[in-house]
């Protein structure tokens, strides 16, 4: 025995070894992207190894799989193993050529091996993907520097900069790289291009003191000191008080021997900058200058000879022009009227230098003015033109920058018309486009295009300009389709642009369709965008929008499948993907893809929208499928995240409501706003359920019935108490009748019962099981009329989609009354007629009636479908009744409603039966009914209904003149039977 146990013991051990070493060895995945996303996890928590062991048992079972390949050239990168990482990512690609992890890895891999030719193949295989990344553009750049293609660089540099001239690092790069070719061509001796790159940076960069002081000392380099001084004077212009500044103009005026002119400069700067070296230069050049002075300057020689008299146009032509160009400007101002004296105040020369003078003083209103009196005078001369043009230019930017274009036109007008330059007449119809444009005179600005693209037929901006125009003058379709055609004839690089152009119109007026209500228009759009650029975020947005309005839901699936391609992280798409799977009504589905991105992001409102629209409605469809708890428990976690959303709340109120829970359906669904054309059904609503929240009612009945050929009216009256609960409901019900009659021989043949009083007093039980199962007990006790005893149970079964069906089996012990004849004794042949038998009463039977039965029923809305069929066992006989009937809710109160109904059978319907009215077997009984309920306050109810009954109705008469021979008979006929049911339901 003992043996038998141990080796039962022992084989319990191996199969539990067997099962735990199995299940040690299968981590459970079933899928490469279940492999893929643990892997990832390893990864991000820096658990290398791990990650790699997992990834290894995935490759085996899925080799050459794109993500798993990736992520193994992933882990040979952070080894820093770039031969095997470059390995698996190839593989990856050719598994997946659209892998675009793969590629951005593979671009650090041969970018650290110096492989920048394959580095750049990589970054236009991605550019395609995503031709507008700016970060992937700067990859391409600083991959060309790496390969010493500063060429290429450069010429990209500048074309991205001009797209986006407002990418403060692509300007920043801009001005690096040119710093960077200036620094070299320096290096390199070629000083004329270096001085031509630090023209073009300071133009960009004018506040920068290291290139003015740059450029000043290459121009020394080149012996040309005067523009080295005037580039001085610009840079002290552009950063008023610079001391670098200040002591290089210094230096170089020291380094000319003009002393008192560098002396002057100082002590004016000294104003601004009175700094200890500044005061140290000025102290070192004062001795300088008084050594010099000892070989007595000229100008102060021609001075003091023209202060003696000798006014000679010799001395004051030197000393007119040494004080110009000297900078001395009180001297200048004076020599200058001398001139005016002695040549008069219209001499060009004279003017020229006053105007050049005003122009060193700063002073630019002067200036202009002299200006102006010489091109008044010499309206042909080039210099003055040429001058002019640069003061009218130099006044239209002043006031374009303050935004007074109409004041800056006619500046830039007068250039454009002078024709004195090419750059300077481009710049003069450019400056005039913008005019027109900011004074939105759109059509003014189509004709200066139209000028510029005549004139300047290299002009690149031009579709770009004319396209903003047309848009600006509502006429967007058109700038679109201008963009279209240029699309087609444009090569690669030059269609990334215009696209983009294409874009930043197409957005903007998909939108103000979509506002209009345009949809369709907005559609077409939007699609023509997808269709240009792939990858266009607000196009694929526009595009999935508008098609799920249209109802075009097989495009609305195709652009959000497209977006999640292009944006897997973007929860815009994952909330479209959503409403997919919820057109497809497969809500479950879509909360359970949900669920991961919700843990994910939340607080996204649109991911909390979609989760929370799929719990709604997966909570309606568990609550047609009679499974309310498992809908709470679904709205339940949508309001974790959603906490105020109404429409949630209202939604669990319907399914409290649907669940028998008056009270917490009422707390929840009044959170509902309804508009002002539902408001008057929701309080009717509202009202409804503030009835059903009452626990206790009170039902009076009164039945009226009326022969169609006769006066004779029949009534019952039933009250009722009935106390409800969630699961159970107890009703006690008391009916009352009372018929009138006679036992007297006056009596008509067609009573078939006797008069008197009849009492049932009655209870009944409703249980529900579940949501899906109820059950209905009742049990009665009569004394006349109605069935001696009653006995029903019923059971109900509620399945989805608002069906129900029932089946019910039922016993009542019903009485049969026959008339009693006897022979009067006293009757004798010829003296009281030719019947001899009298009635005398009443005969009574009890008989058992056993019925058994189904219904079927059917909600749709606002409707409710009924059908009954009642099979009964009578004396050994069986019969039938079918029932139909219809029930309109129009109030929306559960409780207001229109009821019609009808029935045909060998048997009455039972009801009949129960309210002790007359009615027969074996022949056809009939039945029409209409009649409704109307809810007056959540505390009263009131009913009204009418039917119709047809039914075979059977009487037994006995007559004779001898009492060994009694003739019986039975007279038989079809009566009709009008019936008025009033009721009154009380709540409380």
């Amino acid at each position: 025995m003992n043996r038998e146990f141990l080796h039962k013991i022992t084989l319990l051990g191996c199969l539990f070894l067997l099962i735990t070493s199995s299940s040690g060895t299968d981590n459970g995945f079933q899928t490469p992207e279940q492999y893929a996303q643990i892997v990832q996890e390893h990864f991000a928590n820096e658990e290398w190894e791990a990650g790699k062991e997992l990834l290894e048992e995935g490759l085996q079972k899925y080799p050459n799989v794109s993500d798993l390949e990736w992520l193994m050239g992933k882990y040979w990168f952070h080894e820093k193993n770039y031969d095997q990482s470059r390995y698996h990512l190839v593989k990856a690609i050719d598994d997946n050529y659209n892998n675009v992890n793969a590629k951005h890895l593979l671009v650090d891999v041969e970018d650290i091996t110096e492989n920048y030719s394959s580095a750049i193949c990589y970054v236009n295989e991605l550019l395609e993907v995503n031709p507008y990344w700016r970060g992937l553009w700067r990859r391409k750049i600083e991959l060309y520097r790496k390969q010493n293609n500063d060429v290429e660089a450069d010429r990209l540099l500048k074309r991205i900069n001009q797209i986006y001239p407002n990418d403060t690092i692509l300007r920043k790069d801009y001005i690096y790289s040119m710093e960077v070719g200036y620094q070299q061509m320096k290096k390199g001796g070629n000083r004329k291009e270096a001085i031509e790159r630090l023209t073009e940076l300071i133009k960009v960069s004018p506040q920068n003191e290291e290139y003015y002081l740059d450029i000043i000392n290459l121009h020394l380099q080149e012996g040309n000191r005067e523009a080295a001084l005037g580039w001085s004077s610009n840079g002290l212009a552009a950063i008023p008080g610079s001391g670098a500044l200040i002591v290089k103009r210094a230096s170089i005026l020291s380094e000319l021997a003009r002393y008192p002119e560098a002396l002057a400069f100082i002590r004016e700067q000294m104003k601004r900058n009175n700094s200890p070296a500044i005061r140290r230069m000025y102290n070192d050049l004062l001795m300088e200058a008084a050594r010099a002075e000892k070989q007595r300057d000229p100008y102060v020689l021609y001075g003091m000879a023209y202060e003696g008299g000798n006014k000679n146009k010799e001395a004051l032509d030197y000393l007119l022009n040494t004080s110009v160009t000297r900078g001395y400007t009180d001297d200048a101002l004076f020599y200058i009227r001398e001139a005016k004296k002695q040549y008069g105040n219209n001499d060009k020369g004279i003017l020229y230098k006053e105007y050049m003078l005003y122009r060193q003083m700063n002073e630019d209103d002067l200036a202009y003015s002299t200006l102006k009196k010489m091109y008044e005078m010499y309206p042909d001369d080039y210099d003055i033109t040429l001058a002019m043009s640069a003061q009218h230019m130099k006044k239209a930017e002043k006031l374009m920058e303050l935004g007074l274009y109409a004041e800056a036109l006619p500046h830039v007008l007068f250039v454009s018309q002078k024709h004195v330059d090419n750059d300077v007449n481009g710049a003069a119809w450019e400056k005039a486009l913008s005019c027109y444009i900011n004074m939105k005179r759109y059509n003014e600005a189509l004709a200066t295009l139209d000028t510029i693209t005549l004139h300047f037929p290299d002009y690149e901006n031009g579709t770009l300009k004319r396209a903003f125009i047309l848009d600006k003058m509502d006429k967007t379709e058109e700038a679109l389709q201008l963009y279209l055609s240029a699309i087609e004839q444009s090569d690669e690089d030059m269609r990334i642009f215009y696209v983009i152009g294409y874009e930043e119109l197409a957005v903007p007026y998909i939108k103000k369709c979509m506002e209009a209500g345009a949809t369709k228009k907005a559609y077409e759009e939007a699609i023509k965008l997808v269709s240009l650029n792939p990858s266009s975020d607000l196009g694929l947005r526009y595009a999935i929008n508008s098609s799920g309005l249209l109802g075009k839901y097989d495009e609305f699936e195709k652009y959000t499948a497209q977006g999640i391609n292009y944006y897997p992280e973007e929860p815009f798409y994952q909330a479209k993907r959503a409403t997919v799977l919820e057109r497809d009504k497969r809500y479950e589905a879509s909360l359970e893809f949900l669920k991961p991105i919700l843990n994910k992001y939340p607080s996204n409102k649109e991911i909390i929208g979609a989760f929370s629209q799929s719990s709604e409605y997966r909570a309606l469809q568990l609550t047609k499928a009679k499974e309310p708890e498992k809908a709470l428990a679904v709205l339940d976690t949508a309001l974790l995240y959603d906490s105020q959303n109404k429409s949630l709340k209202y939604t669990k109120g319907v399914v409290y409501e649907a669940n028998r829970q008056a009270d917490s359906a009422y707390y929840y669904q009044k959170y509902y706003e309804p508009s002002i054309m539902e408001y008057r059904s929701f309080q009717r609503h509202l009202s409804g359920l503030r009835s059903m929240m009452l626990k206790n009612e009170i039902a009076l009945t009164y039945l009226r019935a009326r022969y169609g050929e006769e006066d004779i009216i029949t009534s019952v009256a039933t009250a009722e108490y009935t106390r409800k609960g969630q699961k159970n409901s107890y009703t006690e019900r008391l009916n009352y009748a009372g018929r009138s009659g006679s036992a007297s021989d006056s009596m008509e043949a067609e009573e078939q019962t006797p008069g008197g009083v009849g009492i049932q007093v009655q209870g009944e039980w409703t249980h529900h099981f579940s949501p899906k199962w109820s059950t209905t007990v009742n049990a009665a006790f009569a004394t006349k009329y109605f069935p001696d005893i009653t006995a029903d149970v019923a059971v109900r079964h509620y399945l989805k989609n608002d069906w129900e069906i029932g089946a019910h089996v039922g016993y009542r012990r019903v009485a049969a009354y026959t008339k009693r004849y006897e022979w009067n004794d006293e009757f004798f042949a010829g003296g009281t007629g030719d019947n001899g038998y009298l009635f005398t009463g009443w005969n009574e039977s009890k008989t058992n009636l056993l019925t058994v039965g189904g219904e079927l029923a059917k909600t749709i809305e606002v409707v409710r479908l009924n059908t009954k069929i009642d099979m009964h066992f009578f004396n050994s006989n069986f019969y039938y009744n079918a029932q139909i009937g219809a029930k309109y809710f129009p109030a929306n109160d559960g409780k207001t409603n229109i009821n019609a109904m009808a029935s045909i059978g060998s048997a009455p319907e039972t009801a009949v039966l129960d309210y002790a009215l007359p009615g027969s077997f074996s022949h056809t009984n009939t039945m029409v009914g209409l009649g409704g309920q109307y809810m007056v306050s959540p505390n009263i109810t009131i009913g009204l209904m009418g039917t119709w009954n047809t039914y075979y109705n059977q009487t037994n008469t006995v007559r004779g003149s001898s009492p060994l021979n009694p003739i019986e008979s039975i007279s038989t006929r079809y009566k009709n039977l009008y019936n008025i049911y009033a009721q009154v339901y009380i709540s409380f």
